[in-house]
C-alpha cells in the first residue's frame, strides 16, 4: 500500500472532504437516481443512466480519498529537523541559470495550490529539494531537463 504523508490541517481537510462527499453521495445523487427511476422504463431512461454514472464517478473519488485517509500518515512540526527540506517546510530557492529567487511551500498531495507556490512533497522539484539544507546547490531533475538551485532559506510553514 502506498504511504500518504499530510501536514496536521491536510489531514482535516481530508477527513471533511471525505464526509461531504458521503453525504452528497447519500443524499443528492441518491435523490437523483430515485427522481430517474419515477420516470419509468430504466433500459431506455438517460436520466437515470446519467444518474448511476454520476453515482459510479463519485464513488470512484471517494475511494481514492479513502484509500488516502486509511494510508496517512500526519507530519507534525516536532517530527521534523529545523534545518532540512521536508514537508512541511516553505523553502526559497535561487534559480542558478536565470538567478531567479522562488519561494515553495511543501505540503501533501491534497493540499497543493500551484498559484499560491504550494507543491506537493511528491512533485519531482520536491523530491530533488528533500534533505538538502540551506546553502546547498542541488542539481533537481525536472519535465523540462535537470535544473540547477541554492537553497537560501528553509523554515516551517505555519499557517
Amino acid at each position: 500500500m502506498k504511504q500518504y504523508y499530510f501536514t496536521e490541517k491536510g489531514y482535516e481537510k481530508l477527513k471533511v472532504e471525505i464526509t461531504k462527499l458521503e453525504k452528497f453521495i447519500k443524499k443528492d445523487i441518491a435523490q437523483e437516481i430515485g427522481t430517474a427511476r419515477e420516470h419509468g422504463d430504466l433500459k431506455e431512461n438517460a436520466e437515470y443512466a446519467a444518474a448511476k454514472d454520476k453515482q459510479s464517478t463519485y464513488m470512484a473519488k471517494l475511494g481514492q480519498l479513502q484509500e488516502r485517509f486509511m494510508n496517512a500518515s500526519v507530519i507534525r512540526k516536532s517530527d521534523l529537523p529545523e534545518d532540512t527540506v521536508t514537508l512541511g517546510k516553505v523553502v526559497k530557492i535561487l534559480d542558478m541559470n536565470s538567478k531567479n529567487e522562488i519561494q515553495y511551500t511543501i505540503l501533501g498531495e491534497g493540499e497543493t495550490d500551484i498559484d499560491k507556490g504550494i507543491i506537493s512533497y511528491s512533485s519531482p522539484l520536491a523530491k530533488g529539494l528533500i534533505n538538502h539544507k540551506k546553502d546547498d546547490e542541488v542539481d533537481v531533475t525536472l519535465p523540462v531537463g535537470v535544473k540547477k538551485f541554492k537553497i537560501l532559506s528553509v523554515d516551517f510553514f505555519e499557517d
